[in-house]
């Protein structure tokens, strides 16, 4: 139950960070 629980969060981790980069992105290259 636990590894299944801290499986998910990680993809939610990687997925998390993979917007959290292409917003930044956006933003350096908006300016």
């Amino acid at each position: 139950m636990f590894f299944f629980f801290s499986n998910r969060l990680g993809c939610l981790g990687s997925v998390l960070v993979s917007v959290g980069l292409s917003l930044l992105l956006y933003l350096l290259l908006r300016s």
